[in-house]
């Protein structure tokens, strides 16, 4: 009987980990080779706390600039300052855009319309978008705090209800909607606190909502219904994501149709959470079939909107520095662990500035490797490649032309092994080449061999209906 549970829950891992095709491809952009935007409109960011730089840095959270729980300074000294390490403040510098420290400052040509745990459903608020949403069980402060930094009075009659909108003192950093008409680049990385931030605060308050509901983690059940909940919770937000990320795209084409815009992608925040210490069954590597089902909604956004997308599944965390457990560590660092490390946000910004205009065609196969700076071999149609260079995590292969349809890497990892990376090469006259990573690296052979024998008659009952939700909710996505 072990033996077969062992096989099934390793055949579902290891189509959940191929379930999930990553886009890598990133040339070393530099203000050099991309169009630069700085001297016309300027740079817009609308995004979460993954584009406000959280745990960035140059990134303030306490007043001596510690990191504090919720409630005591959390948002501290920083909340008028750019972040330095933060995605959207480095793409400033390399598409030309001032972007001063003060957030207020008038002359800047870059706008971080960003804040930690901002949603989908916020920003058409803000914009002035019915979608028949309004969340009783969650608190949104923020909203408040967007009106102040970037007012806008079109939105429900000005405000939502219990607020008021004082164009006196709001909208510091400007007005939403000019700056959206202005900017002649905008990136949008919005979805993943939609999907998932319930969720968090369910687990991160230790099994509690913020309207009471509460759940007692000290039995199997209760366990089995926090994980039912928690699915629940994810489904309901990718639901209402997916119907009406649409919108937003919709809106500011509307309001400059002009701009280049950037669709961020998502990425897997908890690939390492497992239940336990002991209990290691990877919980949170079923999280990739939900973010993998996110980004196949924006390559189909990217072709019906005319839109651009960057993919950045291959983004590394805080998370993966620890072995986490749901019912361990996890509770007490979701804020630090779920967000990227500066190695992760200085290759999400590599994955955009790949997808800008550029000056000329690639003349070469460039993949990013997230977080690998060593390669064991390289091989292009089959055929073994020898003069590929690497610069820091950028893999360079010469190659102009057609005739190039697959890429396979041999990784070296840290202790020595060698994994395996494997893409589709697709080229574009005038473009050039684009590597679509087809393949986990490697990853399953690791994660079948652990020690499932240790995972009792709990793991049993309730990882199974875990898979097969999350398997029927978003096999259509």
């Amino acid at each position: 009987m072990k033996t077969t549970i062992q096989k099934v829950l390793a055949l579902i891992l290891t189509a959940l980990l191929l379930s999930s095709c990553c886009s890598l491809f990133a040339s070393a952009a530099t203000k050099d080779t991309v169009v630069q935007y700085g001297k016309a409109g300027g740079y817009l960011a609308i995004g979460d706390s993954i584009s406000r730089g959280c745990g960035a840095e140059g990134f303030y959270i306490g007043l001596n600039g510690e990191y504090l729980p919720d409630g005591e300074g959390q948002y501290g000294e920083y909340q008028l300052r750019n972040v330095q390490g933060c995605v959207p403040y480095q793409i400033a510098q390399a598409v030309g855009c001032n972007a001063p420290m003060d957030m207020t400052d008038q002359s800047a040509t870059y706008w971080p319309f960003t804040y930690p745990g901002m949603t989908t459903a916020v920003t058409l608020d803000l914009l002035g978008i019915e979608d028949n949403f309004k969340d009783e069980k969650l608190n949104y402060a923020y909203y408040k705090d967007m009106l102040h930094y970037f007012g806008y009075e079109g939105s429900f009659d000005g405000v939502r209800e219990g607020d008021v909108y004082d164009p006196e003192t709001d909208g510091q950093c400007g007005n939403i909607i000019e700056l959206i008409q202005r900017a002649d680049l905008i990136t949008v990385q919005l979805g993943m606190c939609d999907v998932f931030y319930r969720t968090y605060r369910i687990i991160s308050n230790g099994g509690m909502l913020a309207d009471g509901l509460s759940f007692d983690l000290s039995s199997p059940e209760a366990i089995k219904d926090l994980v039912q909940t928690a699915i629940s919770e994810i489904y309901n937000g990718y639901k209402y994501w997916k119907d009406n990320y649409p919108k937003l795209i919709e809106r500011i084409q509307e309001l400059n149709p002009d701009a280049t815009i950037v669709m961020v992608g998502a990425f897997n925040l908890v690939n390492q959470l497992t239940i336990t210490d002991d209990l290691v069954a990877p919980l949170g590597t079923v999280i990739t079939a939900v973010t993998a089902s996110m980004n196949a909604n924006f390559r189909q956004w990217k072709k019906q909107y005319g839109v651009l997308f960057a993919d950045i599944c291959n983004t590394e965390t805080q998370a993966t520095e620890n072995d986490w457990a749901l019912l361990g560590e996890f509770k007490d660092h979701t804020f630090t662990g779920t967000h990227p490390t500066q190695t992760g946000y200085n290759y999400i910004t590599r994955q955009i500035l790949a997808q800008l205009p550029e000056k000329e065609e690639h003349k070469n196969i460039y993949v990013d490797l997230g977080r690998f700076e060593n390669v064991d071999y390289v091989m292009v149609n089959g055929i073994p490649v020898k003069n590929y260079t690497m610069d820091g995590y950028n893999l360079s292969i010469p190659y102009s032309g057609p005739g190039a349809t697959n890429l396979t890497i041999g990784i070296k990892n840290e202790d020595g092994t060698v994994s395996v990376q494997t893409y589709l090469l697709v080229y574009e006259i005038g473009e050039g080449y684009t590597a679509y990573r087809l393949y986990g690296n490697n990853d399953a052979e690791e994660h079948a061999k652990r020690p499932f024998n240790t995972i009792l008659k709990l793991i049993k009952d309730f990882f199974q209906k875990i898979v097969d939700a999350i398997k029927n909710l978003f096999k259509k996505g």
